[in-house]
């Protein structure tokens, strides 16, 4: 499948940007996997650290889940726009800096619910911040949802 070429300008500048973009995410906490690497730290045991440091904290279950736009190769790492706002201050996103991308060969504008949701490993080729969560229990959120309800992801990893 061929990935869709979005451009886009900067709102400031005007200048024009163009490449693929997709939807990446970052469940609250998960950047604890910076101190290891998948040698030092399997994903199974950074999974039951990184439980005991949330449970305590959302002990109402729903660990909430913030998304960025990413473009790895045009340098764009951005808050997603119309996401649920954990933080109602921070209304900055994609949107504040940039024009709403349109498709390079049709001129119809992106939908972010359209994005593909980039995968975040933790293994021997790769170590994604955070991707120990996907490799520990297979599971990733679709785009855009606010939140993981840690008893159905821990139970999914303790199967």
């Amino acid at each position: 499948m061929l990935e869709t070429v979005w451009v886009f300008e900067n709102r400031r500048s005007g200048e024009e940007r163009s490449g693929t973009l997709s939807a990446s995410w970052e469940v609250e906490y998960d950047p604890m996997s910076d101190d290891y690497t998948p040698d030092e730290m399997p994903a199974s045991e950074l999974l039951q650290q990184w439980v005991a440091k949330v449970q305590p904290r959302y002990n109402n279950g729903l660990v909430p889940i913030t998304w960025y736009v990413r473009g790895d190769e045009i340098g764009i790492f951005e808050f997603m726009p119309a996401q649920f706002r954990h933080i109602p201050e921070l209304d900055i996103d994609f949107l504040t800096y940039f024009t709403l991308p349109e498709n390079s060969e049709t001129g119809e504008s992106l939908k972010w619910l359209s994005l593909p949701v980039v995968d975040k490993l933790w293994n021997a080729k790769q170590a994604h911040k955070g991707g120990f969560i996907q490799e520990a229990t297979g599971w990733k959120p679709g785009i855009l949802q606010p939140f993981v309800y840690l008893p159905t992801l821990w139970g999914t990893s303790n199967s």
